[in-house]
């Protein structure tokens, strides 16, 4: 049983063990040790049978009007708190004592606030507030609880994304049809395809993701649903263009091939080349293209390069009058 002493010499809050004694406190609000001068409850007593709690020397006043107030089970450890206890005594206006008691003690089938006091219009204003406080702790509880649950989530979440259980990606505006495919056929292939446990498509953020219990697997349905459309540009010089597509196509289709990307569209206009594909499909074919693009820059360094010696070769021997070596020298750089 725990609670606060009367009123002018208030014994303090006490708190039931889990024996019978009681442990009451003095007026600093220390506890003491119950003896036979502090409490008259029996220490020798070995029977397990609840009993009475009785009146210790800082507690002795007797209040004609008493009220008991239920306490909700999900507060019971509160109310027994320091904290609860505190709150209880400061709302129970003009109580000259506040308990609080186990069923056992008072006989009925919750803890209970027990308030007494000298008027019974005090003891039933009293009990009004002390029921007002117990809603508001069940909802302070029921809010914290939600938040708990709510939080673990959040931990239970951000831990399979790290573990590579759940992704998410964001999907460009204009290929959002085309990720879904004909009434979303793209997607069920992947849940058919992939052993993952849901494929959640949110329109509104133009995002997707996907949950499953294999890691492997989240990756693979990742893999073929995440379209990107990338776009190389400033390829202005229409040899290179050229070179890119190749005679009949053959080059831009070996590309395409090999990077696995669904289109690659060289427009001569604009001097870009789109590639459209997964993301793993147009990251290989943009380092395809860039190395393609690259090695005919340096051919043509090249050949700047073979042409600028060849005409020094020539000056050199015609100072020398060897124009006939010089010619049979420069001949060889002939393609």
């Amino acid at each position: 049983m725990s609670g606060r002493g009367g009123r002018g010499g208030r014994g303090g809050r006490g708190e039931r063990s889990d024996g019978p004694a009681i442990h009451a406190v003095d007026r600093g609000g220390r506890f003491a040790k119950p003896t036979a001068n502090n409490t008259s409850v029996n220490t020798t007593a070995t029977t397990t049978k609840p009993t009475k709690p009785q009146k210790t020397q800082n507690d002795q006043t007797t209040y004609p009007h008493t009220r008991k107030v239920p306490v909700p089970p999900t507060l019971v450890v509160w109310a027994r708190s320091d904290e609860g206890l505190e709150l209880l005594e400061r709302s129970a206006i003009g109580m000259g004592r506040v308990l609080v008691v186990d069923p056992n003690y008072a006989n009925t089938k919750s803890t209970v606030v027990e308030l007494s006091g000298e008027y019974e219009e005090e003891v039933e204003r009293a009990a009004l507030l002390i029921e007002s406080v117990l809603e508001n702790q069940v909802r302070v509880a029921h809010r914290m609880g939600v938040r708990s649950k709510l939080d673990a989530e959040k931990n239970k979440i951000a831990t399979e994304i790290e573990l590579g259980l759940r992704c998410e990606f964001s999907v460009q505006q204009s290929l959002f049809g085309m990720v879904m495919g004909h009434k979303g056929s793209r997607v069920r292939a992947a849940q058919e395809q992939c052993a993952v446990q849901a494929i959640v498509v949110d329109k509104e953020a133009l995002c997707i993701r996907i949950v499953g219990s294999d890691a492997k697997e989240v990756r693979k349905a990742r893999a073929m649903l995440e379209l990107r459309r990338e776009v190389i540009r400033d390829l202005h010089d229409d040899k290179t263009r050229r070179i890119l597509i190749g005679k009949g196509g053959k080059t831009i289709d070996d590309i395409t091939r090999r990077s696995g990307a669904m289109s690659i569209d060289v427009d001569h206009d604009k001097g870009v080349v789109n590639i459209l594909g997964t993301a793993s499909a147009t990251a290989a074919a943009r380092i395809l293209i860039e190395s393609h693009i690259s090695t005919i820059a340096d051919m043509d360094a090249a050949q700047t390069d073979l042409e600028t010696l060849r005409d020094e070769m020539h000056s050199l021997n015609a100072a020398w009058g060897e124009e006939s070596y010089g010619d049979s020298y420069g001949g060889g750089y002939q393609g």
